[in-house]
């Protein structure tokens, strides 16, 4: 057997603080340049994510509550501060620069964008009361909803949300400012209206425009520099930071200007970092927490005895996936990425991990997300990956370090029986487990072999997973950080967000899960439910299929 040695691989991944602030007009695209090219130069092409039906009517109307109450109905009480259990710290706030788990669920309770999702995973007005689409689909124009006011008590302007969204959309390093690629111009129309250029007709840029890194921040961060602002944010959400710790904890107060009007209900919200699934589990029962995120699937059964807790198995647009760094040679060979993935008991892993909480991987979109499509996977078969691998460079196996964040039970267990299950292959897996900041560390600068991670589809539309995994140049995270690069799956993706009839976008998702099922540049190990548990106490939380959760109507009575 062979070593393996690590990827010489020297860019980094940096998220900065830096203010970019976007400019008046965002230039075309010109021939020879990626749109990741665009983003450098601080422009922003065009032609991304044009899909479905174009909205030309209005859709206003007064904000939706976003969470149902989940716990036993009654008059909602005011005060007390929420003490959550979370598995991850925050490591900053900028919404324009994160998807770690940690910050993102933490700075959309300070930050909100125009629109959101529902806990039933429909789009919303929030902080817009609602849209006019002009009858070509390049024309959006947004009313903002009157009277909302930053936490410092100033009012909101249209010139605040050009300033947020140009700057998202204009940022290099911002990993999903990929979502705003459409955007040819944005300007006020007036105090309360915003009217939005694009340089063509886009379905989905409703559900784009709804993720939380096109969330509103003041123009020109109020006259501080973007590292100071962070420090200490100001916006629109239902609370304020009142201190932090990076990578541990949070203390949030309630937001005294929140535009709905009697909201929060809580005076406050203590994020406490346990890594730990265990030690979140007890702090819940000991009635040091309130609420968990993250519980471990071998407690959900027992929980659901415990009449001292509730706990709800939520719908999600999440998978649990084997990634492979193809920086490394190994995993540059075709043959041995499907070599593993037929050597894999899918299902044997997700109920051994999971404990049936999760249906079995397949596709690397998961079956709740719009166009999913049962496609053609490598199903086990120890003997075609036998046969796979004697076409590989590697026939006789070789050796690599598997990266899990130490305090997810579930993956370590799943790194665990991959270990034994590529044993037959003359393939030796050593597991790399880290905390959860370091594991993020580790392979943002693709300082890693192989890893189990999680994905999540922030938004409504498809796209966001299929560009952010497929397409290496302009995804914002070069495949997810494995550098797959399928010419042929990159062009499904693109013509797929120029597409807007529903029969043929499904097709062509169909064609792009297809390719990346018989490619395996991942393995989709599981499809998993947001798993909350929490006291009685607690009412109305509720979380979307995004995996958000917020929490202006949550109370304790």
């Amino acid at each position: 057997m062979t070593g393996l040695p690590w990827p010489d691989v020297t860019r980094t991944v940096t998220r900065t603080a830096a203010a970019r602030p976007g400019q008046g007009r965002l230039a075309r695209p010109r021939p020879g340049l990626t749109r990741r090219d665009l983003l450098r130069r601080g422009t922003v092409g065009a032609g991304l994510l044009a899909v479905g039906p174009v909205l030309a009517a209005c859709s206003s109307g007064a904000a939706t509550s976003s969470s149902s109450a989940s716990a036993s109905a009654g008059t909602p009480k005011r005060g007390g501060t929420l003490s959550f259990g979370r598995q991850t710290g925050p490591t900053q706030l900028d919404p324009a620069n994160s998807i770690v788990e940690g910050d993102v669920y933490t700075l959309d309770k300070i930050f909100e964008p125009l629109y959101i999702t529902s806990p039933a995973g429909q789009l919303v007005p929030w902080l817009a009361q609602g849209h006019t689409v002009s009858t070509d689909g390049k024309t959006w124009t947004f009313a903002l909803r009157p009277g909302v006011k930053f936490s410092d008590g100033t009012p909101v302007t249209a010139d605040d949300v050009v300033f947020s969204i140009l700057r998202a959309a204009g940022d290099a390093d911002g990993p999903l400012s990929f979502l705003d690629f459409a955007i040819k111009s944005l300007k006020a129309d007036g105090t309360n209206s915003v009217v939005a250029t694009l340089s063509q007709p886009w379905a989905p840029f409703l559900s784009d425009i709804s993720v939380f890194a096109n969330a509103i921040v003041p123009k020109n961060f109020g006259g501080q520099s973007a590292s100071a602002f962070f420090t200490n944010p100001i916006g629109t959400g239902p609370f304020t930071l009142k201190s932090f710790t990076k990578g541990g904890n949070v203390s949030l107060t309630r937001n005294p200007h929140y535009w709905q009007a009697g909201k929060p209900y809580l005076n406050g919200v203590d994020f406490v970092y346990i890594n730990d699934d265990n030690q979140r589990v007890l702090q819940l029962k000991s009635g040091e927490v309130q609420v968990i995120s993250a519980v471990p699937p071998a407690q959900v059964s027992a929980l659901k005895a415990d009449s001292s807790v509730v706990l709800e198995e939520f719908p999600s647009w999440a998978a649990d996936l084997l990634f492979f760094n193809e920086k490394v040679p190994q995993f540059a060979d075709r043959h041995v990425r499907r070599a593993i993935n037929y050597a894999l008991n899918i299902p044997a892993i997700a109920q051994a991990t999971t404990y049936g909480t999760a249906k079995p991987g397949g596709s690397f979109f998961p079956p709740s997300l719009q166009y999913y499509k049962d496609v053609p996977t490598l199903s086990y078969s120890l003997s075609a990956a036998k046969a796979e691998l004697a076409q590989s460079k590697y026939p006789h196996g070789f050796s690599f370090a598997l990266l899990v964040s130490s305090g997810n039970s579930q993956y370590v267990a799943a790194a665990t029986i991959i270990q034994q299950q590529l044993k037959p292959l003359g393939i030796t897996v050593t597991l790399n487990q880290l905390d959860d900041a370091a594991f993020h560390t580790a392979f943002e600068a693709f300082n890693y072999q192989a890893m189990i991670n999680g994905s999540t589809n922030d938004i409504s539309d498809p796209d966001e997973m299929a560009s952010f995994q497929v397409d290496v140049k302009d995804g914002g995270s070069h495949s997810f950080w494995t550098y797959y690069d399928n010419p042929s799956a990159i062009a499904l993706v693109h013509q797929a967000e120029t597409t807007f009839d529903g029969a043929t976008r499904a097709a062509l998702y169909a064609q792009i899960q297809a390719i990346v099922a018989q490619d395996a540049p991942y393995i989709a190990l599981d499809y998993p439910p947001n798993i909350y548990a929490w006291s009685p106490q607690l009412h109305g939380f509720a979380v979307n299929p995004g995996g958000a959760y917020r929490l202006e109507d949550v109370w304790l009575g």
